[in-house]
């Protein structure tokens, strides 16, 4: 059986994969609509379970606060793949950084995984 965090650090992958428009991932943003919502989807279960499960059971803790911003930015994440445009301007506009502040959400959940 896979330990969260590996499970965590992979959804969090696959979610900068997805949201990331960078013309090098130009084939996975031509994958089809049911597709990226299917990943949407899993991103938001994911970042749901981080927050709502994971961080409100260990708040006090080092990965109880690293859960929650990691999920929050799952979130937006999610949201960003299904559908940008729904979002607030400030929102839309925060995007790279949201991506960013994921990207080492993921490095630190990496890192710990293979110290492991």
């Amino acid at each position: 059986m896979l330990p969260m965090g590996t499970i965590m650090t992979g959804c969090m992958v696959i979610g900068l994969l997805f949201a990331t428009r960078l013309p090098v991932l130009r084939a996975v943003q031509a994958l089809p609509a049911w597709f990226r919502k299917t990943v949407a989807f899993v991103v938001f279960l994911a970042g749901s379970w981080n927050v709502f499960w994971y961080a409100m059971r260990h708040f006090g803790e080092f990965w109880g606060g690293a859960a929650l911003i990691s999920g929050c930015l799952m979130l937006l994440t999610a949201a960003y793949i299904l559908n940008v445009r729904c979002l607030p301007v400030f929102l839309q506009r925060m995007r790279p950084g949201v991506l960013f502040l994921l990207l080492c959400c993921t490095v630190l959940y990496g890192v710990t995984i293979y110290r492991l």
